[in-house]
C-alpha cells in the first residue's frame, strides 16, 4: 500500500497516511478504525452495520434468509468502507489545514480528485 505524507507546519510532525484499498477491513469491519484509534469512523461504520442488521432482520421474515442477507450486506458494507476509508481520513486532514509534503503525495491526491493545488 502506498503512503501519502501530509504536513501541517514545520513545528508539527508529518502525518503518514495509507493510500488505497484496505484488505484487512473486509473481515475486521468496524474494528479496523478502532485499531487505528479513529473513534469517529468506528462509530460511523458500527452504526451503519447495526442499521443494516436491524433493517434486514425487520423486513425479511424467514430467519435463515435474514441472517444470510445480513452477513452478505455487512461484507458488502465492509468492502465499500475498505475502498473509501483512507480517502475519508485524508480529506479530514486536508480540511484541518494539512497539505501534501511532497510532489508525489500531491500528484496522488490530484489523480484521486481531492487536492487541486500544489503547495
Amino acid at each position: 500500500m502506498e503512503k501519502i505524507y501530509l504536513k501541517y507546519d514545520d513545528n508539527n510532525p508529518t502525518a503518514e497516511c495509507d493510500y488505497g484499498f484496505i484488505k484487512e477491513m473486509i473481515y475486521m469491519g468496524f474494528f479496523y478504525p478502532l485499531k487505528k484509534k479513529n473513534y469517529k469512523m468506528f462509530s460511523v461504520i458500527f452504526f451503519t452495520e447495526i442499521a443494516v442488521t436491524i433493517l434486514i432482520m425487520f423486513f425479511i421474515l424467514p430467519p435463515l434468509v435474514g441472517i444470510i442477507s445480513t452477513i452478505l450486506l455487512i461484507i458488502l458494507t465492509n468492502i465499500l468502507f475498505a475502498a473509501n476509508y483512507n480517502m475519508i481520513v485524508i480529506e479530514e486532514l486536508l480540511k484541518r489545514g494539512y497539505v501534501p509534503k511532497d510532489h508525489k503525495s500531491s500528484n496522488l491526491l490530484i489523480k484521486k480528485g481531492i487536492y487541486f493545488k500544489l503547495q
